[in-house]
């Protein structure tokens, strides 16, 4: 009587082991995890990137009338990315990069100042992949966000005869949308940024943003974790 009351106990305490497993199994050292639902499995795993680049310049389209006018803020930049694979063909992460703008803003003259302005995109990142072998997929790319301005040659403060003022650059709205492949770590990709900017003065505690933006031509290497 005894044993069978073990042996009854036992086989109640396996029951739920069993049925955990089937939910969840971990199939690859990079913690990939199979998840059972009613009628299929889903494969995910984890999947980051770091990446160093460069992105062309552009001219600056003012929001405002739509006029644009030239400028130089080619920039090098480096980012990192960091979420889910979801299965072969798609993953969703979080992202966030450095960009630093170093031409002159009105290029057609010499006594102009730099952009020197760094920012900080930090946005959300989807990617549709298409498998061809285990070690080469192409996929697209889309990522989405806001910059952070940093720092910038843009930007003073004083005061004189009792009033007061400042200008500053502000950042805005970030897209990046693109092509590319992974090849076994190796990552490859291109396409185009958008980057809204914002040129803010306040004189006397009243403030006048005037919004412009920038699309450029971009090229990134990096490797896949």
């Amino acid at each position: 009587m005894k044993k069978t009351f073990i042996l009854l106990l036992a086989a109640l305490v396996a029951v739920p082991v069993v049925t955990f497993a089937q939910k969840t199994t971990v199939t690859r050292v990079n913690r990939e995890k199979t998840y059972q639902t009613s009628t299929h499995s889903v494969d995910i795993w984890y999947q980051g990137e770091l990446n160093v680049g460069f992105a062309t310049s552009s001219k600056l389209t003012w929001k405002d009338g739509g006029d644009t006018e030239k400028t130089n803020y080619s920039r090098p930049f480096i980012s990192t990315i960091h979420g889910a694979r979801i299965t072969q063909y798609g993953f969703v992460g979080l992202g966030v990069g450095l960009q630093y703008a170093y031409g002159k803003m009105d290029p057609e003259y010499d006594d102009t100042p730099n952009w020197e302005t760094l920012m900080i995109p930090v946005f959300v990142n989807l990617k549709g992949y298409y498998p061809v072998t285990e070690e080469f997929a192409p996929y697209i790319s889309i990522s989405l966000g806001s910059s952070i301005c940093a720092t910038s040659s843009y930007g003073d403060s004083g005061s004189s005869h009792g009033s007061s003022w400042e200008t500053r650059l502000k950042g805005g709205f970030y897209g990046e949308y693109g092509l590319g492949f992974n090849y076994r770590r190796f990552n490859f990709g291109f396409g185009l940024q958008h980057q809204s900017i914002k040129f803010s003065e306040t004189y006397d505690g009243s403030t006048d943003n005037e919004k412009a933006s920038i699309n450029s031509f971009f090229v990134k290497v990096g490797l896949k974790f």
